[in-house]
């Protein structure tokens, strides 16, 4: 199974391509949205191995806790919780053909 430590430099990546916008502000990604833009053979293998989890599905070590723990690893990154109720995230996965959320 891939751990955070599999996968770090692949978040890296991601954090640092992400659209910055047109100001000094730090701009902000959902663990989700991380899942989403890593390259497909590791996104679909954290989501084959651990599902998206998310409320109800009875999933405590998710894709997302293995992203979430990928991004506090690298220096500089600030990991916040975020209040989900009311969002909605869909992650694809290539291999299966379906969105999960």
């Amino acid at each position: 199974m891939l751990m955070p430590s599999d996968i770090v430099d692949d978040v890296r990546v991601v954090l640092l391509n992400s659209h910055r916008g047109d100001w000094e502000r730090p701009n902000f990604l959902t663990t989700y949205q991380i899942l989403e833009r890593l390259p497909h053979v590791i996104r679909d293998r954290l989501i084959a191995e651990r599902t998206t989890g998310g409320r109800g599905s009875g999933v405590h070590y998710s894709a997302i806790t293995v992203v979430a723990q990928a991004a506090s690893l690298i220096p500089g990154v600030v990991t916040e919780y975020l209040d989900t109720v009311g969002l909605s995230a869909q992650v694809s996965c290539s291999t299966n053909g379906f969105e999960q959320s």
